[in-house]
């Protein structure tokens, strides 16, 4: 019995140690998709890049999850930004994306 409850004390430890971690911001999000971008963008060590790029594509997705959308429908590539979706934004399609 003591063990059983030993146990479960611990689980319930480390459920409230999880709970206590924070969820980043959607600022903290932007703020990391456009360095990611970024380094996407540059010149260099092939592998980094590559890794860059694949973080800024998990940032979006997380960007997106927030209700987040990149550029509005009928705009220029130079003028999109991420913004929170309306109904003229671009929703990306995850699902679609993936059957392509």
């Amino acid at each position: 019995m003591r063990t059983s409850l030993a146990a479960l004390a611990f689980v319930v430890a480390a459920g409230g140690a999880q709970a206590q971690q924070q969820l980043p911001t959607v600022t903290e999000l932007l703020t990391a998709e456009v360095k990611a971008a970024q380094a996407c963008e540059s010149s260099g060590d092939p592998a980094i890049i590559r890794e860059q790029c694949r973080l800024r594509d998990r940032l979006s997705g997380r960007l997106a999850q927030a209700g987040y959308c990149y550029g509005r429908k009928g705009q220029t590539d130079e003028k999109k930004e991420w913004h929170a979706c309306q109904p003229d934004s671009i929703y990306e399609d995850d699902i679609e994306a993936v059957q392509r």
